[in-house]
This record gives C-alpha cells, structure tokens and sequence, in this order.
C-alpha cells in the first residue's frame, strides 16, 4: 500500500507567500508546497527571459573563444548530439545558432545500435569528416576517453552536457571548456538544450553580433521543445525558457509563421488550438523520440532543420509512422515480457532476484529499440531498482533507478538523479547483480520503508497571464515529491 503524505507548509511562510506575490492563500500553500520562496514567487509566476542567469562562467568564455576563431579561420565544426528529443533540438540549436557565422559545419547524432555518447566511432567519423573542432550536445560528460581519443588526432573537443559527472569526467585540457552547470552548481536544473542555447548566446557576444539577441530568441521554440520533452524540472532558467519558447511557438503558429518541421509536426499529430507542455511532452516528444529507438534519428534533426514546407510534412509523416511502429513493436514486447512473470507476485512484492527478468526478456525478443520502455511498463517501476541491464555478447547496457548505495562501480555510469545509465564489462555481469543485490538488502535493513510509495498531496496551480499570475484548479495532484512544474500548470 502507498503511504499518503499530505503536506502541510507553515502558517508564516504561506502569509509571507500572500503578501510577496500577492496571491490568496491557497495558491501561497501551493507555492510553498513546490519549495518557492517568496523571493522567488514573482519570478515563478511570470516568467521573463530578463532572469535567465547569463554565461558568466570563465567556461563559457573560454569555449565561445574557441568557436570564434574557428569561425575565422575557416575550420570545420562538427556538432555531435544524442537521438532523443533534448539532444536532437540541442543539436539544432548549436547548428542554427553556428550557421549565422559559417556554413562549414557537420552534425553527427549517435545510433542506440553503436551506443550513446562520444564513442570511438563516432570521434573516428568526425575525424574522417574533417572535423577540426568537436562540440558535444546533450552528452560527454561522461566520455574522458573520446575526448582524450579526438585530442590524440588533433581535434579539440567543447563538451555541452547537463547530466550528472562522473568521478572520472573529461577536464580542460584535454577538452577546451566542459560546459555542465551541474560543475559549479549540482540543483542546476538547466536541460541540455538550455546549455546549448547558453553557449550560442557566448559565441553571440564573443562574436560581436548586434542581432544575436533576436536570433536567439527565434531559437526558444526549439529550446521550449527539448526541456519539457526531458521532463527537466520547470523552474529557475527552465521555467522562462520553457514559458517563453511556448508563447514564441504560438504566436508563430498563429501567425502561420512557425518553423517548417515544427508546423508540420503539430499538423500530423493533431494538436488543435494553442501547444501547451502536455502538446509537447505526449504529442510532439514521443514522434522525435521514436524514430531514434528504432533506427537513425537522423530524419527527426532533418525535420527540425528543413526550410521546405513539403519536406516538412514527408519528414512528419514518416516520424508519425515511426512512432506507431514503436507503440506496436512497445505493445508486443510488453506481452511476451509478462509471459515471464507471474503478476500476482509482481504486483505484492519485488525479489532482487527476479529484477532483471521482464526488461532482458524483452530486450532479448525485440532488441533495443523499445526494452526500456516494455521493462517499465511489465515491472511496477517504484519496485524495481534495477530496471534492465543487457547481459548479452559484448558489454551490457540499461538503465539504472535509484543507484543503491555501496553498490560496486560499473564500467561507465551516468545520467540523472534516479535514472542513471550504466554499462558492465562484459564477463562481470554476475559480479554486479551479486553485489547490487548484497547493496539492496543492506539498504532496506537500514531503511525498511524505502521501497514503499509515498504520494504527497497539493493543489495544481495554473498559471495565467493575470494581475496575480495564478488561479487555482479544482483538480487533486498526486506526485511523488513537489514534481516538474510547467508554464501552464
């Protein structure tokens, strides 16, 4: 059974809430319940581009420096992303804000077949492609080896990430500037498309560009796009990007002025009258997303880079269908997961034992292109801590929930709070169940409710465009911690 928490936020801090954003009382008790001070509630309430923090990190500098004299000096930009949505619109980005200083640029995302992250492969390609100066989008943090592989042929390497480093991360040199806010400040929430978007406004000051400030305002579509469709916590730089890139994106449409692949988009998956976060995050996502699961995603940054209107709609087209093939590929992969287990234990109790077995059967039926998502749905996903990890030829791969302390180390590890990636050297992976297990137990003697649901309880607000920013919905939010907040909710 979950366990209920109602939250109940102190009687000052929701009068201070009332007086600071002049709000009634239970949109300030929403407001503390989603850790907002009132210093904060304005700004959280209407959102402005004016308090995005700049990039004023010595960093920043250091990278826009670098892109600027490759510009001058005619060398080639290779930009190399990742085949989900926030590393696809990163890459946009990079490339569109790049392409108003030169057009010797290259784009490269990675395949789930090869693996996520700048790989050998890939830098080898770069390389073979002429490639003088490697930015990564949305990935390298993690990747100290292709880095230090692209430094060893003469290549230098700006790594754009905003996942969590790992203990062996690239440094500068080799890399000339690793731009992560999560280096200087681990609460950043800033989305990977949020980094890529903050260096193109570096490269804009380094480069002198009077114009720069408009032209990256025509960039927030893209960046509005990415950080919801991450589910990137809506708060601080993530709220105003994400609020703005919205109206930018309306307004557009509206006008019939909106980015080709964007329009199209919408057009295919049927979204009617003005996008809000849930357009993007269940309607525009996941046709991004799902031609990257199943083969090259190479079309998905194609449809968001095309001027053609025609196109457009082709690329749409074969996205939609991308995205009903994995719904299917999804739908069958689940059903032949759930012949190995037995529901009734499943949905009673979880065995460290048993944890691995929905994800690998049906990563080993249907590949990769849908086994996080078949392992999810077949195993009650606050029960399981290891979702999935491949154990076949080669080095396996999954994802990771909730890295239990004193586990041993992994080959690689990385990612996001409770959903980190991993691999395992090929040979060890029975080492590793055995001491991610022997950690379990250890943890859940130590804290025997951990694996219990807690659901706390508040009031959505909804946020409009009114004298106090907020009136409040009638309907009941159930989330685990205070959630992912959007402009519009």
């Amino acid at each position: 059974m979950a366990e209920w928490r109602l939250l109940e936020p102190g009687a000052d801090v929701v009068a201070e809430l009332k007086r600071a954003a002049e709000v009634d009382e239970l949109c300030a008790r929403v407001l503390a319940n989603r850790g907002v001070d009132a210093g904060a509630a304005l700004g959280f309430l209407s959102p402005s581009l004016k308090a995005i923090g700049a990039p004023e990190e010595e960093a920043w500098r250091v990278a826009a420096r670098r892109v600027a004299r490759a510009v001058r000096g005619g060398e080639r930009i290779g930009i190399f992303g990742d085949y989900d949505t926030d590393g696809i619109t990163s890459s946009a980005v990079l490339y569109l804000a790049l392409s108003r200083y030169t057009n010797n640029l290259a784009v490269k995302l990675p395949t789930r077949q090869t693996g996520y992250g700048l790989l050998e492969p890939y830098v080898r390609d770069l390389f073979a492609d002429g490639v003088d100066l490697v930015v990564t989008a949305d990935c390298g943090i993690s990747n100290r080896a292709g880095v230090e592989i692209a430094a060893s042929l003469g290549m230098d390497v700006i790594v754009t990430d905003h996942h969590i480093p790992p203990e062996e991360r690239p440094e500068a040199p080799p890399a000339v500037a690793v731009l992560d806010p999560k280096l200087w400040n681990m609460e950043d929430p800033l989305a990977g498309v949020g980094v890529a978007w903050k260096l193109a406004w570096a490269v804009a000051r380094e480069m002198g560009d009077p114009d720069g400030r408009k032209h990256l305002g025509r960039l927030l579509d893209l960046v509005a796009l990415g950080t919801i469709v991450d589910i990137a916590p809506l708060v601080g730089d993530n709220r105003a990007l994400a609020s703005m890139g919205l109206k930018h994106m309306n307004r557009a449409l509206e006008a019939r002025a909106a980015r080709p692949g964007l329009g199209a988009l919408v057009k295919v998956a049927g979204v009617r009258g003005s996008l809000d976060e849930g357009d993007l995050g269940w309607k525009l996502g996941p046709r991004i997303n799902s031609i990257g699961r199943i083969k090259h995603p190479g079309p998905a940054l194609d449809l968001l880079l095309t001027d053609d209107s025609r196109e457009a709609m082709r690329l749409a087209f074969l996205l939609n269908q991308m995205n009903s093939d994995r719904q299917q590929r999804t739908r069958y992969a689940v059903e032949r997961a759930m012949e190995g287990v037995d529901p009734s234990r499943t949905s009673r109790s979880w065995s460290p034992r048993r944890g691995c077995s929905a994800g690998s059967r049906a990563r080993r039926r249907q590949g990769r292109g849908g086994d996080g998502e078949a392992g999810g749905r077949a195993e009650p996903a606050r029960r399981r801590l290891l979702r999935r990890v491949g154990a076949g030829g080669g080095d396996g791969r999954g994802p990771l929930r909730r890295p239990p302390r004193g586990s041993p180390p992994p080959r690689g590890v990385g990612g996001h709070r409770k959903a980190a990636g991993l691999s395992v050297k090929a040979g060890a992976f029975d080492a590793f169940v055995a001491g991610v297990n022997e950690a379990v137990r250890a943890q859940t003697l130590e804290e025997p409710e951990i694996l219990t649901p807690r659901w706390r309880w508040t009031r959505r607000c909804r946020w409009r465009s009114s004298p106090t920013g907020c009136s409040i919905g009638t309907r009941g939010s159930r989330r685990s911690g205070a959630g992912t907040t959007g402009p519009s909710s």
